[in-house]
């Protein structure tokens, strides 16, 4: 992991990082421009997949969706993409963000990944990449809501250090972390 007391310009984040099989992937900043591709995103995600990170049925992204998710101020909502280039063109093939609510020392933090690219890697390498920026940020803890039946990413942030401090009715999980105590 980097040093964490590092100056950190958020809304140009960018690096290449390796996945578990070794695949080097780049790790940027949303941007503005960056619509079309997170739509795109949102498309190949299963069923299954928008379920989990939506926690219900979702069929399509709308403009003001779009615009909300790409058009971020880099302190209280961060997003951050994991790309591939493929045929001279950009691909995501995972997202995660963390929005800050009313402390801004506390954010929620949320992920999708392609379903060809689960497994990977990517969910934790997109966390380790949101918790240097939030340490950056200020932000001390990340807080997730995750459905029961989503092993693979409760698996992710149980590896990462986060413990389940309730369960909800509902079958949502709620995790929680110091940023400062998470392991990569």
């Amino acid at each position: 992991m980097a040093d964490r007391d590092m100056q950190i310009d958020a809304k140009n984040y960018r690096v290449n990082v390796p996945m578990l099989d070794g695949a080097v992937i780049v790790i940027r900043a949303i941007r503005p421009d960056d619509q079309e591709r997170l739509h795109e995103h949102f498309e190949g995600l299963s069923e299954k997949s928008v379920y989990f990170r939506f926690m219900g049925i979702r069929r399509d992204l709308s403009p003001q969706d779009l615009k909300h998710l790409t058009e971020l101020d880099f302190k209280n909502h961060v997003g951050l993409a994991a790309t591939l280039t493929e045929n001279g063109r950009e691909r995501f093939i995972g997202v995660g963000r963390y929005i800050c609510g009313a402390d801004p020392t506390r954010a929620e933090v949320a992920f999708a990944i392609l379903d060809g690219f689960q497994g990977r890697g990517i969910g934790t390498l997109l966390l380790e990449h949101l918790s240097l920026i939030a340490d950056a940020n200020g932000v001390a803890e990340f807080e997730a809501d995750v459905l029961g039946e989503n092993r693979q990413m409760l698996e992710v942030f149980a590896h990462s250090g986060f413990e389940s401090h309730r369960s909800l009715d509902s079958g949502i999980v709620h995790l929680r972390s110091l940023t400062s105590k998470l392991s990569f």
